[in-house]
């Protein structure tokens, strides 16, 4: 499915950009208005919110008012406000002309974009020209198209027309504009009246010959057109298609072309309804005004680094524990986890770094570039009548890209039945990380532990268009920084803690108390994931220096969403610690679609119908440019998989599919949810490492060479089913 998120141009960019252009600084205000607009007073430039504009229709809409904030005088909106609606169009034409001639001059690399621009508006109609012969049009819809869209119009131009185009590209004052459009008023206001009376008397001529099946001017019946007649398109008018006709047509033939093309010229007077206007000019604004949004529009702005503080939110490692002091002297103590994990996995894992080893190095070799030394090979000398190759060769490689890790893990309660397979998932990818000598992070996002500096904050601080941050911390369970003997212990703290997590009773029947002693503070608590992704940038980009990583993979694994929306902080009350006028940031519908600005990337983007996090995880992508995994746990049964399956937008029709991908291949892949790669896989029993033995494979009964080789084959494919965020994290490192 397509998600429907995407990028827009970014507001704090095209604001800048106008000031820029303006050379001052201009106030820029995004409104809910269905034009473009310059305020000649208050040198405020008014931008609506477009649907569907390209970068060079952008351009060219600030730009077009750039220029009349550079060169239009005040005395402009009284003329056209004096003048009347029609005149105004009739001034505004020529003054578009001078001032877009301007600002292409000032600013040549406009030019281009703009000519795009308007090329694309033609395309679209927005000039309401599609199967008009322009060339009949009055001479102020001609001059209109030929100054902004240029000879690909089709507007043609008389002798005596002619000197009024001269004027209007020498024009260099506004007083000299005023002039133009005032005489051109007039001139346009005798060519209609000429054009009328053509028009009566062809259709006098009509009636006298008593012809009336092509009169196009007595009733609404006479003017519908032939259906089998294809009307022209104006993409493929030319200039020489409005040249008298081709010498060799027969009578016939030009007495039709005749007849049709005073039929069109008909329509056109038609189309004036007795008014001297611009309909060119109408149709532009009337169509420019249909691409605004309409919606209600909620705009948030996505939290900069100056709106938190890292250290209100991480917890760092030195400051965890998982159990009370009095665990480890108690009977629930069991200091082997960890050896004994790392004895039923050091085979698979080993593998799995020889295996990466042997990608690195082939990765390496494809770097290698080699070239003479200068310095002659002696053992090639003999060589030399015939063969030019007779110097020593030298290699040299190309330095690889350094790779770090951040790991995000939801601590939320719903993770309970998966946490054990979790934890050993964490800690067969840290122990790679450690052989391998990759820079690595691990945080649990938690509702349980927070700071009470973050608490505090979040009741009295915070910008009032700010995304608000629900109190929340990052503990810091494992780290590349972590001396030997600190990270054994935390590893084995995290294997007890996922133990006493899922079993509550011993063999013999005895309850379990080990969870008695886990700190009330790291307890599975709430899911704040959309917080996490808001902040994640600062914790991705600090990791980043500190460990002078080249590229960092962020990988989040939860087995829950969050909200489909948020809040912004809102005006608050420092006196009681609430919020009023909060704006709420949500999956944009048919009532109403929302923004979230990020002063970071300077863009704007649009929130999709699959809700915020999509959008977030988008910014933080842009923010860090980080490669991006997604990990999501499912309870491997369909009417668990297909619930998640659809909110991640994979149509009902693939479901069936996609469940039997998933049960064979333990994970499945979903596009368009803002991560590189996003993979279900299967919760509970499965996430765990456990391989089969040979024994299991083939049985305990003697067995052939063939099955025993299928059997080898099985198990090491195992070995990476089992294993399935090390070994989807590895493609990403190799």
């Amino acid at each position: 499915m397509k998600d429907d998120t995407k990028m827009l141009n970014t507001n704090i960019a095209r604001s800048n950009l106008a000031k820029l252009l303006a050379t001052e600084n201009l106030t820029v205000s995004y409104k809910k208005v269905e034009t473009a607009s310059f305020n000649l007073a208050t040198r405020e430039l008014i931008l609506p919110i477009w649907n569907d504009v390209t970068p060079e229709l952008y351009d060219l809409l600030v730009g077009h008012e750039v220029g009349h904030a550079l060169d239009t005088p005040k005395k402009y909106m009284e003329d056209a406000t004096k003048g009347g609606r029609n005149f105004a169009n009739f001034l505004n034409v020529v003054e578009d002309a001078r001032i877009e001639r301007n600002i292409k001059n000032r600013y040549p690399g406009l030019r281009k974009p703009m000519a795009i621009g308007y090329r694309q508006l033609v395309d679209r109609d927005f000039f309401g020209i599609k199967d008009k012969n322009v060339s009949s049009m009055l001479l102020i819809d001609r001059i209109n198209l030929y100054f902004k869209v240029g000879a690909f119009s089709g507007a043609t131009f008389s002798d005596v027309e002619q000197p009024f185009i001269k004027e209007i590209e020498d024009a260099i004052s506004y007083e000299q504009v005023e002039d133009i459009a005032t005489r051109l008023y007039a001139y346009c206001k005798e060519e209609l009246k000429e054009k009328e009376q053509q028009a009566q008397e062809r259709h006098a001529m009509k009636q006298e010959s008593g012809d009336d099946s092509e009169d196009n001017f007595s009733s609404d019946e006479d003017m519908d057109q032939d259906d089998d007649q294809e009307p022209s398109s104006v993409e493929n008018l030319d200039p020489e298609d409005f040249d008298d006709g081709d010498q060799d047509s027969t009578e016939e033939d030009s007495e039709e072309s005749t007849g049709s093309k005073m039929g069109n010229e008909d329509s056109a007077v038609e189309d004036y309804e007795g008014e001297v206007k611009s309909l060119t000019s109408e149709a532009l604004e009337k169509n420019l005004k249909d691409l605004t949004e309409t919606k209600s529009i909620q705009v948030g702005q996505a939290p900069a680094a100056g709106d938190f503080d890292l250290e209100e939110i991480i917890i760092p490692f030195k400051n965890l524990s998982f159990f009370e002091a009095d665990f480890y002297t108690s009977e629930w103590f069991m200091p082997k986890m960890l050896s004994e994990f790392e004895n039923k996995n050091k085979n698979a894992i080993s593998y799995l770094v020889k295996e990466f080893e042997l990608k690195k190095k082939a990765a390496e070799l494809r770097r290698v570039t080699v070239a003479d030394s200068g310095t002659l090979n002696t053992n090639m000398l003999h060589s030399y009548k015939f063969n030019d190759d007779i110097f020593r060769k030298i290699g040299s490689i190309a330095a690889g890209k350094n790779h770090g890790i951040v790991l995000f893990v939801d601590w939320s309660g719903s993770m309970q039945d998966n946490i054990q397979g979790t934890i050993e998932q964490l800690l067969t990818l840290t122990t790679f990380c450690r052989k391998v000598n990759i820079a690595f992070d691990v945080y649990a996002f938690t509702t349980n532990f927070v700071k009470s500096s973050f608490s505090q904050r979040v009741k009295t601080g915070g910008q009032k268009d700010t995304l608000e941050l629900s109190p929340f911390g990052l503990m810091n369970i494992l780290s590349s920084n972590m001396k030997n003997q600190t990270y054994k212990k935390f590893a084995n703290d995290l294997l007890s803690f996922a133990f006493f997590q899922t079993n509550y009773y011993t063999e013999g029947g005895r309850r379990i108390l080990g969870r008695d002693y886990i700190s009330e503070t790291h307890a599975l608590g709430g899911t704040p994931l959309n917080a996490t992704i808001m902040v994640a940038s600062e914790v991705v980009n600090a990791f980043r220096a500190k460990n002078k990583c080249e590229i960092v993979n962020v990988v989040f694994l939860t087995d829950g969403e969050d909200n489909d929306s948020a809040y912004t902080c809102g005006d608050r009350s420092r006196a009681y610690g609430y919020a009023e006028n909060k704006i709420r940031i949500t999956s944009s519908n048919n009532q109403i679609v929302s923004f979230i600005e990020d002063k970071a990337t300077r863009k704007t983007y649009r929130v999709g119908s699959l809700g915020i996090t999509p959008t977030l995880l988008t910014i933080l992508k842009d923010r860090t440019q980080c490669n991006l995994i997604g990990f999501y746990i499912v309870t491997k049964r369909s009417n668990s998989f297909n619930p998640a399956a659809l909110r991640l937008g994979v149509s009902l029709a693939n479901c069936t599919g996609a469940y039997a991908a998933f049960c064979k291949d333990k994970f499945f892949s979903v596009a368009n949810y803002g991560y590189d790669e996003y993979f279900l896989i299967p919760g509970g029993n499965d996430l765990s490492t456990e391989d089969d033995s040979l024994e299991d494979i083939v049985g305990k009964q003697s067995t052939t060479a063939r099955k025993l080789k299928g059997a080898f084959i099985q198990m090491n494919k195992g070995r990476l089913l089992n294993r399935v965020l090390l070994s989807k994290v590895i493609k990403k490192l190799a």
